[in-house]
This record gives structure tokens, C-alpha cells and sequence, in this order.
């Protein structure tokens, strides 16, 4: 049953209310243990290397196992994490599963685009 701010649990079946983790082996929601979310990763500068394995643009690209973010005034940076999600500041990004929020990084939820 769909929850308002409710946490997709990885079996994709199950979800948990905001502020609880799922426990998939024993099927039920565990009450989060209080502590900082994590802060977003800040960029590091995209590089001239068109050939580069993650091309950002025509002149810029990342490293392997990086993704490209665009960054502030047509800029490019490169996320440290490759299914990372870049934040809206341009100047950060977060790890897979998760997204930028007031300064941290938030985990994906069934009901966040």
C-alpha cells in the first residue's frame, strides 16, 4: 500500500514510512537510528579530453566510472560516483539511490521524481 513519503525497499515490493530502513531478510521496517545524512560530493573540474570514456560535450569529458554534471555558467564537472545524481547547485552531486536535498543527500523514494 503506496505511503505518503514512504522508502522503496530493494525488492521493489515492500515500503517502508520515512525515517525507517527495510529489513528485506525478516520483511519488516526497521526505525532509523538517528544520524547525519550524508553531504552531496563536491565536482571536480571536467577535463579537455574529447576522446576521454565519458564526454561530458565536444571539448569536455570525465573519467571513467564518473558522470558528467553541468555545472554553473555553461561549465562542466565531473560526479565521482557513476549513477550518481547531480544537484541543482551545479556544484555537487550524490551517490546512486540517492538525490540532493537542503544540503544533503536524501534517499530516492517512490513518490520523488
Amino acid at each position: 500500500t503506496p505511503r505518503p513519503q514512504a522508502v522503496c525497499c530493494k525488492d521493489r515490493e515492500h515500503c517502508c514510512p520515512w525515517g525507517y530502513t527495510c529489513n528485506v531478510a525478516a520483511q519488516s521496517c526497521e526505525k532509523r537510528r538517528p544520524h547525519q545524512p550524508p553531504a552531496p560530493m563536491p565536482l571536480q573540474g571536467a577535463r579537455s579530453v574529447p576522446a576521454a570514456p565519458v564526454p561530458c560535450d565536444a571539448a569536455r569529458a570525465c573519467p571513467s566510472g564518473q558522470k558528467c554534471c553541468a555545472g554553473p555558467r555553461g561549465s562542466w564537472g565531473c560526479c565521482p560516483f557513476a549513477e550518481g545524481s547531480c544537484c541543482s547547485d551545479g556544484r555537487h552531486c550524490c551517490p546512486a539511490g540517492s538525490l540532493c536535498a537542503l544540503g544533503s543527500c536524501r534517499p530516492l523514494r517512490w513518490d520523488v521524481a
